[in-house]
């Protein structure tokens, strides 16, 4: 990524992110069902919804004909040009209560249609709309409308606010990563951030880029050239004044040969331009070596001799 505005990039592909968000919901069942209580055209109601079956994530936007069906969220009405995905929950239980009367249980297809951009170094999630297969009659269009929609958006808004890059340790070093980019491929959800290595970040908010990601891994990770070389340079002051060998030999009653060599540093740790998997870096690496003559008489021994080099 040597003219990226980023130093970092993580890749999911859609397969990995359902297979994390199915072990979850194995996992986590409170994360995918709750009750909001509120009320409606003056009246007390209750909304409660359970995702029988873990959601799945699409990543491509919604076609033209799923769009039109979909009910908006307010002040929806075209979708974005970036950035949009779906949440697709195969099963979603929903019940309630209107003025203390319970409405009947309902099991329904949904999918929800959100966009994922970056604003401000924080990834953002926008409810665009939301396609239910059937609502059980007795649930008005306008309980649907300002009671179920807005709920179900808000939980999917919930279930992708999760992105994010903490602050990452790499080699003993505390790197924070803010995000600048947020890009949906098709196959791929890509998170982008700078490193603070002097990268400058997009302008404005980001949900999407024309760059070539990686498309034949489950995972990638990419990493900029000024990043690169600031995780080797950490990871090479780590073995400042460690030894790196140390030994002798002995020819009995001649002599003993003996050497040792210790890491100094490394400064100046760059990767080529053109080739970033080439690395440069100045370094300094004392050893020394000898030989000593065993006495030929108690206290005659002498040193043919010493030796020492710093490169």
């Amino acid at each position: 990524m040597t003219d990226a505005s980023y130093d970092f990039a993580i890749g999911l592909h859609a397969d990995s992110l359902n297979s994390g968000l199915a072990k979850l919901h194995d996992r986590h069942r409170a994360v995918f069902r709750g009750t909001e209580s509120g009320t409606f055209d003056g009246i007390g109601c209750t909304f409660g919804w359970d995702f029988l079956k873990p959601p799945e994530l699409t990543l491509k936007k919604p076609d033209a004909g799923l769009w039109s069906t979909m009910l908006k969220a307010q002040g929806i009405t075209e979708l974005p040009d970036s950035g949009v995905l779906q949440l697709h929950a195969p099963q979603l239980q929903v019940n309630g209560t209107l003025a203390g009367d319970a409405l009947p249980q309902g099991v329904s297809d949904v999918k929800v249609a959100v966009q994922a951009r970056v604003e401000d170094g924080a990834v953002v999630v926008v409810p665009l709309g939301v396609w239910l297969s059937e609502i059980p009659d007795a649930y008005t269009r306008a309980l649907v409308d300002h009671v179920i929609v807005p709920n179900v958006l808000d939980q999917a808004k919930s279930l992708l606010s999760g992105l994010r890059l903490p602050v990452q340790d790499f080699f003993g070093q505390q790197i924070a990563l803010t995000p600048v980019l947020l890009d949906v491929t098709g196959t791929h959800l890509v998170l982008a951030a700078t490193a603070g290595t002097g990268q400058a970040p997009a302008a404005g908010p980001s949900g999407g880029s024309a760059t070539a990601w990686p498309t034949g891994k489950q995972v990638f990770v990419l990493l900029g050239r000024d990043l690169l070389a600031r995780l080797l340079q950490g990871a090479l002051d780590q073995w400042r004044g460690k030894q790196l060998a140390k030994d002798d030999r002995t020819l009995t009653g001649v002599a003993s040969v003996w050497w040792k060599a210790a890491f100094g540093k490394a400064d100046n740790v760059k990767a080529y331009t053109n080739d970033p998997t080439r690395i440069t870096a100045d370094f300094d690496i004392p050893w020394s070596v000898g030989v000593d003559l065993f006495p030929v008489a108690p206290a005659k021994g002498c040193a043919l001799f010493k030796a020492t080099q710093v490169l």
